[in-house]
């Protein structure tokens, strides 16, 4: 991308030979705070089919990963921000967030965060997966997704990261592509069951259906904010309206709508115990026509109103913050840290 400063880079090449396959090579680099840095010629190392890209993103960092380009971030330190010409989704700490291949990606790293990107083509991370040796699933897909706050597979990737800049003679690089194709078959494994209820022949064909559908889920959570189409979502499946509808709620257990709704649910939800929006900008927010429909379906989710949830938050807030002696003064300081997403060290107030 055109007006990216140059980023100071430690290249390092992890050769692992396992099951007779192609070496798989990592490029390591430190893009430095404050910088715009791109995947795209005349950024970092150009992606190829036979390389992974190992990038931690200090604070401020921009970086841009073009389409052919699969992408898993997380933060490991105050947030970040993911954004595309559509939507927009935000990332707090330890969540791990993986993009869709189809669509260039802005990633934005907080004023006081720290973030770790790893990218490559989807070829690339297939042929990890064979690096991977016998533990790991041969031809395996990145499937785009949110998982939120994973700190024990972020500490794992930070643990990798730190030992692809350190180490420049390499010991034991051998390991980086099994213990990194194992991190991502425990982070998707919860998709497996999901896979197996696809239609498909064999798991190759289950895998190619299972990607075509979480990436309009994706798209639904990235913009449950907004009036969504069914037609349009369909369409990125490539399904008619009716077979769509039926093949989501097969897989996925709960029909799009349903889908949509339990994200704005539980967006209210965190609207409701960490901002002072009052019920209908709130409902406005994340997408319901009227506070009338947005007050029935929250107490539906939660078993009690809007207000009633509120006023509950807020009494098991209050010992808390008495317990630490902070004076009451300083309470309005920490709502509006929440608010700001923004805080000292990457750490949210429990």
């Amino acid at each position: 991308m055109r007006g990216y400063t140059s980023t100071s880079t430690s290249e390092m090449l992890a050769r692992t030979q396992a099951n007779g396959s192609a070496p798989m090579r990592f490029f390591a680099t430190r893009a430095i705070a404050g910088s715009r840095t791109s995947l795209d010629a005349g950024g970092l190392q150009p992606a190829r089919d036979d390389r992974l890209i190992v990038v931690l993103c200090e604070r401020g960092t921009i970086l841009a990963t073009p389409p052919g380009i699969a992408s898993l971030a997380c933060p490991i330190l105050g947030g970040a921000g993911v954004m595309t010409g559509e939507w927009s989704v935000q990332l707090g700490k330890a969540d791990i967030w993986v993009g869709d291949a189809q669509t260039r990606h802005d990633i934005i790293v907080s004023p006081r965060g720290a973030c770790i990107v790893i990218a490559g083509t989807p070829t690339a991370w297939s042929s990890l997966s064979r690096n991977g040796g016998a533990g790991a699933c041969s031809g395996a897909v990145l499937f785009p997704a949110i998982h939120p706050f994973v700190p024990a597979l972020g500490r794992r990737l930070l643990r990798l990261v730190r030992h692809c800049l350190r180490d420049t003679q390499l010991p034991g690089t051998k390991h980086i592509a099994h213990q990194l194709a194992g991190l991502v078959d425990d982070l998707q494994v919860g998709f497996a069951p999901m896979i197996e209820r696809c239609p498909g022949s064999c798991l190759t064909r289950k895998r190619a259906v299972f990607l075509r559908l979480q990436r309009v889920r994706n798209y639904i959570a990235a913009c449950a904010h907004q009036d969504l189409d069914v037609a349009k979502l369909a369409l990125m499946a490539n399904y008619s309206v009716g077979h769509f509808i039926t093949t989501f709620r097969s897989v996925f257990e709960e029909t799009p709508y349903s889908n949509l709704s339990r994200y704005r649910l539980e967006s209210a939800s965190t609207l409701l115990s960490g901002s002072n929006l009052g019920i209908a900008d709130i409902a406005q927010a994340i997408g319901f026509q009227s506070r009338s429909s947005f007050t029935r379906a929250i107490k539906k989710h939660l078993g009690s109103s809007a207000t009633q949830f509120r006023e509950s938050v807020a009494m098991v807030a209050q010992p808390m913050y008495a317990e630490t002696g902070l004076s009451d003064g300083f309470i309005p300081q920490i709502r509006r840290a929440a608010q700001s997403s923004e805080f000292p060290n990457g750490q949210k107030p429990e």
